[in-house]
């Protein structure tokens, strides 16, 4: 065998399995859209072209002229691929361009005219090849017999126009693939086009010994961009199709087949010449060697591949694997997400990632804690869905058709679950990728790993967290433990003689006359404002009573207004109340009294002169709401008693809000630095939870949110609605 005829064998013997590869590949991906069809036909073209021409090369050593008019036929099949070529090239332009939105989107009869007239040409070759092919004596594999001017030229203008409308699809796709895929099209197009010209406008292929090689070469050119799309198809999952590791394999052995007949059995058959030389057993020892050499080769070309040609999959691999190592040392939840969340849209490059934590309660999520730009409009129909396939492995999980249409209505294009003992604890949603491409099988492995050990974290991080805040309160009761105590003994202390100060002082104020009278009434004010001062530190010091009844809010407020109304209007300020119809709660009369009345005075020692203080109460429901998570120690209620307090005064700077609470800390010259450190004592003793908003300058808004029972909450149903 000829260096001519193995090229031939090795050449249409690799284009036949590379297009093969690619055909089964189109058919499997559904639904089809005309892309996918206009590949399917160049893919079917291109199987007719190079098998045909392998088996009749096979058929032509095996047989010889014996088997002429069977390699005739396999010859006229191969052209018939060939003719075909040209105008599935242009269908693939067009069908790019239907899918890009340039067109219509829907085929429309006009559509299919055009698509239809594209193989006209293709017809009139295939007719006029058919008539002069069985009058052929000679025709043999690998030689151009019958590729005439006319064909050529229909070639050339059939690669110019698909080169144009690639530069086309170049400028209006949005993927980065997609416009590096027709850019490099159009320069193999052009490569081939002009080989075209030099070797059969020119004649080159009719050189002696170089013409035949080629001609061949020429023969075997579709190969080229076949493989530039299998690299696409592989590296990038282009047009969404898959290609596994095995077919990257199958390509190997036949590189390693062709090493054994275009080397080993080459040098086998030089040797024979030498008599004294056994060209058998050197053959064999080189035989052996290469299929020793075979599994070794096979790992470095793995990684090679991988590193050269695949970087991106293999460093977001490693990079995986290091962030699994870093993650188990973050303790604080927070920052555990958003670390997370940086490095898988640093990684995988998607445009976003959302990681959302919650509880699923009775078939209701209520959200926990959630990191992200983006917005999952509907996480209940996306959570039912993934709780529905949690048998399945991601890869397959994401192409059911629940958790697909939970995705396309969250505009999301995939959701990691994250499970911990085997339990729905969160979801990584993450959005397109900004290359366009889809999520391989290695990286939906991996990701599907990754979410199991970030269940452990997130698992680990909460009960740390869960740690420190028991520490934290350890610490602040035996803190305010110990100031109770202090104040207690202070209050004792100043308390009885005070109030022998007071007496006395106030006998002689009324016997006092002129200066003196003045001067006592100043030292009574200071006396009283000492007797006040006590009176906080012993309500500091003792709890609010044990004695827990029903009341009404409402009429806790309008009695604390009543009593703090000729101090509002002494300072101009208005004093206005805003209360709903509300249920009756179960609480300590004296701790929700202190709550009310700490932050009306509060809110109007804040205005210096003139402004306005309104109090708010009313019943909001938790699904109505922003922010779902109010209360950190107790179950979520679904609906809350909801006091506010706003004031126009002079506001809180941020940096202070965090201590307003604090004992003994004040922004008042005359404050004790007590109401709220009480308020905020009764509302956690409560189960509630206080919020505040302020800005400088304008105002302060505090915000009590009381948890009410299924009791309240249906006492209120029937407050709104009496007939149910």
């Amino acid at each position: 065998m000829s260096l001519f005829d193995l090229l031939t064998v090795v050449g249409f013997g690799f284009g036949t399995a590379l297009t093969i590869i690619l055909f089964s590949l189109s058919m499997q991906r559904m639904p089809k859209r005309p892309v996918d069809i206009a590949f399917g036909i160049l893919f079917l073209a291109f199987i007719f072209w190079f098998g045909s021409n392998f088996i009749a090369v096979l058929v032509n050593f095996l047989m010889g002229s014996v088997a002429r008019p069977e390699i005739n036929v396999l010859l006229l099949l191969a052209y018939l691929g060939l003719c075909i070529t040209p105008s599935s090239l242009l269908h693939i332009q067009i069908a790019s361009l239907l899918n890009s939105g340039q067109l219509e989107s829907r085929l429309s009869k006009r559509h299919i005219l055009i698509l239809s007239s594209l193989y006209i040409p293709a017809v009139i070759f295939i007719i006029l090849y058919a008539s002069q092919f069985f009058s052929l004596t000679n025709a043999t594999p690998g030689k151009s017999h019958l590729i005439s001017t006319p064909f050529i030229i229909w070639m050339l203008i059939s690669m110019t126009a698909s080169a144009a409308f690639s530069e086309k699809l170049i400028k209006i796709l949005e993927h980065v693939a997609d416009r590096r895929f027709y850019r490099d099209m159009t320069y193999v197009l052009s490569f081939i086009g002009l080989g075209v010209v030099f070797i059969y406008i020119f004649s080159f292929h009719r050189l002696p010994y170089i013409g035949p090689y080629l001609d061949l070469i020429m023969l075997l050119s579709p190969a080229l961009p076949m493989g530039v799309l299998l690299y696409y198809v592989y590296r990038y999952n282009f047009y969404r199709l898959i290609v596994k590791p095995s077919l990257v394999y199958s390509i190997l052995y036949g590189l390693f087949m062709a090493v054994y007949l275009l080397g080993i059995r080459r040098v086998g058959e030089y040797l024979r010449q030498f008599p004294e030389i056994n060209a058998d057993l050197i053959e064999g020892l080189l035989l052996i060697a290469l299929v020793f050499a075979f599994q070794p080769f096979r790992s470095a070309f793995h990684r090679q591949l991988d590193k050269l040609f695949f970087k991106d999959r293999y460093y977001y691999q490693q990079f995986l694997r290091e962030l699994s190592d870093s993650i188990s040392s973050i303790v604080d939840l927070e920052e555990l997400m958003q670390a997370i969340r940086k490095s898988l849209i640093q990684t995988l490059q998607v445009r976003e990632c959302i990681i959302v934590i919650f509880t699923v309660d009775n078939d209701q999520a209520e959200i926990i804690k959630s990191t992200g730009h983006g917005h999952v409009s509907d996480l209940q129909l996306l959570i039912n869905a993934v709780q529905a396939t949690a048998h399945f492995r991601l890869r397959r999980q994401i192409h059911d058709h629940r958790v697909m249409a939970a995705l396309r209505i969250n505009q999301l294009t995939l959701a990691v679950p994250i499970n911990y003992q085997e339990q729905l604890h969160g979801l990584i949603c993450l959005e397109q990728k900004e290359s366009g491409n889809v999520f391989s099988d290695e990286e939906l492995d991996v990701l599907q790993t990754f979410s199991n050990q970030i269940g452990l974290a997130f698992e680990n991080a909460r009960l740390v967290q869960e740690r420190l805040e028991l520490i934290g309160r350890i610490y602040q009761s035996e803190k305010l433990y110990s100031l109770g105590q202090l104040a207690t003994t202070l209050s004792h202390e100043i308390k009885n003689p005070l109030s022998s100060i007071k007496t006395i002082i106030q006998v002689l104020h009324e016997k006092a006359e002129g200066e003196e009278k003045t001067d006592l009434s100043l030292v009574l004010d200071e006396i009283l404002r000492l007797q006040a001062i006590t009176g906080k530190l012993l309500s500091f010091a003792r709890p609010a009573g044990t004695n827990i009844e029903r009341l009404y809010v409402q009429k806790i407020i309008q009695d604390v207004a009543a009593l703090l109304q000729h101090q509002a209007k002494q300072a101009k300020i208005s004093l206005q109340l805003f209360l709903d119809s509300v249920p009756p709660i179960e609480a300590k009369p004296q701790a929700i009294r202190e709550i009310v009345y700490n932050l009306m005075l509060n809110a109007i020692q804040s205005i210096p002169s003139q402004g306005e203080v309104d109090v708010f109460l009313k019943i909001v429901y938790l699904n109505m709401e922003p922010r779902f998570q109010l209360f950190k120690k107790h179950p979520l209620p679904s609906s809350i008693l909801k006091l506010e307090v706003k004031d126009t005064g002079s506001g809180i700077a941020p940096e202070m809000i965090g201590k307003i609470f604090d004992p003994f800390y004040t922004l008042k010259t005359k404050g004790t630095g007590l109401g709220l450190t009480i308020v905020k004592r009764n509302v956690e003793e409560l189960g509630a939870s206080i919020e505040v908003e302020s800005t400088l300058g304008k105002g302060s808004t505090f915000t009590v949110n009381i948890p009410l029972n299924n009791d309240q909450q249906d006492s209120y149903a029937k407050m709104q609605n009496p007939h149910r």
